[in-house]
């Protein structure tokens, strides 16, 4: 009876780790969105979600500490309750970057200067397409697609890479031009920061599923 118990617990939690998931990646596509169509409502209504995300935090970390008070968990129970005050901190904090690139893209909705923003919006489209993967994969675990989906992260380097050097040449060539090429910057190395922190969960994923630590990130 107990073990029915606990299993009914740990379906509750995973069923809120992707509520929680879903919040963040809704946060990702609206500061995208903010960014594409200058809409600084979407921005705004981004950076609000905040309080929302480190409620679902918080309550899903008070929930695993008491369900491994309440039921010591063994094998793959408590992989799965110790896996996820893992995955809710990287979540935690991709909605930390997500609000974070807001703030910036509210600041630089005015100033749409000629910049290569196709290679953000692509640098950010990769990104997003890594989150939704991650959660679905979360939901219905297929192991064989884990290592595939964390190569993409190579791709968004390599293109947070070539953003940044041509940031760095526009800096010199535009000096005036400074400070919004700064957080243009920060904004590609936000993306490239929420790509890795989803690295983390595709390895955590594994380890959860399989009981074996394994270096996905490459």
């Amino acid at each position: 009876m107990e073990k029915k118990s606990l299993d009914k617990e740990i379906e509750i939690l995973r069923e809120n780790v992707i509520r929680m998931g879903s919040i963040v990646e809704k946060m990702l596509h609206q500061t995208l969105e903010a960014l594409k169509k200058r809409n600084l409502d979407l921005a705004l209504d981004t950076i609000k979600k905040d309080d929302l995300v480190d409620k679902y935090y918080w309550n899903i970390e008070n929930n695993c500490i008491n369900l491994l008070a309440q039921y010591q968990p063994i094998a793959k129970d408590l992989r799965i309750i110790a896996s996820t005050i893992k995955i809710i901190k990287d979540l935690e904090r991709i909605g930390d970057y997500s609000v974070d690139i807001a703030k910036f893209s509210s600041n630089l909705l005015e100033n749409f200067f000629k910049l290569p923003w196709k290679d953000i919006f692509l640098l950010g489209e990769l990104t997003e397409n890594m989150i939704r993967e991650v959660i679905r994969i979360y939901f219905k675990p297929e192991l064989n697609f884990l290592e595939e989906l964390s190569s993409k992260y190579k791709e968004i380097n390599s293109k947070y890479q070539e953003i940044l050097y041509y940031m760095i040449y526009e800096i010199q060539k535009n000096p005036k031009n400074t400070q919004e090429i700064i957080q243009l910057i920060m904004i590609s190395r936000y993306l490239e920061r929420i790509a890795d922190h989803i690295t983390n969960i595709i390895e955590i994923i594994y380890y959860m599923e399989t009981g074996e630590k394994k270096e996905l990130h490459g």
